[in-house]
């Protein structure tokens, strides 16, 4: 199948990991960007983020998190008020769905190649941060995750440079398919077996499926904040 889009990135964010108070709780988190008109990127992110949390956030498999304006879009249309940022995402991109991106795609963000490494699964610092305690599992049932990228081709990323699809590999699937199996239906055997095959899966996710097999499925209520 020949696949083919283009998008621009819109919004550029970093930010230092500080303590905040989110909700009468006093959390160390790089959470709070500020907005720039450039970043330069390199195997383990953007010059002048930082991650609170480094067992769980950042890292060369979550180098950049990308959010999509379309997602933004549909947050408004049923009522939601968040604004590019709100995510904590690095890259806000326009003229891109979620629906059109697959897991191990390669893209071309300006100077930077980057490769689809894994959907984003929230944690609690989104609900503290918008004192809304449904927001993770919110996030999970609607798709608007937001992605993470493995830099392929460190660089630089401009504010309205063009976000360019390159590659998609073999039997590869589509992030709300993913997002399905992993956090919606998740004894799905059919729909566990295909991403087990799929290329790009964090060999951490496969071993959880693999154990979903055999009838055990984590309790992820703490991560959700329930």
């Amino acid at each position: 199948m020949h696949t083919k889009f283009t998008g621009t990135v819109t919004h550029l964010w970093v930010g230092k990991a500080q303590w905040q108070n989110y909700s009468g709780r006093d959390i160390f988190t790089g959470a709070h960007k500020h907005l720039v008109d450039t970043i330069a990127v390199h195997p383990h992110g953007a010059e002048g983020d930082e991650q609170g949390n480094r067992k769980v956030h950042g890292g060369p498999e979550k180098a950049l998190l990308l959010y999509t304006y379309d997602d933004y879009t549909q947050w408004a249309a049923d009522g939601y008020q968040f604004q590019p940022g709100n995510f904590f995402e690095n890259v806000t991109i326009d003229g891109i769905a979620m629906r059109d991106i697959h897991l191990a795609d390669t893209l071309q963000i300006g100077e930077v190649t980057v490769q689809v490494s894994q959907i984003r699964r929230p944690c609690t610092t989104l609900a503290h941060r918008w004192n809304m305690k449904e927001l993770p599992r919110l996030v999970q049932s609607t798709g608007r995750s937001g992605f993470y990228v493995r830099i392929l081709q460190p660089g630089t990323i401009r504010t309205n440079d063009p976000v360019t699809f390159i590659k998609r590999e073999p039997r590869s699937v589509a992030l709300p398919e993913v997002n399905r199996v992993m956090n919606i239906d998740r004894t799905d055997a059919q729909g566990i077996r295909a991403l087990i095959d799929a290329p790009g899966m964090p060999p951490r996710w496969v071993e959880q499926l693999q154990r979903r097999l055999s009838g055990y499925v984590t309790d992820e209520s703490a991560r959700l904040g329930e």
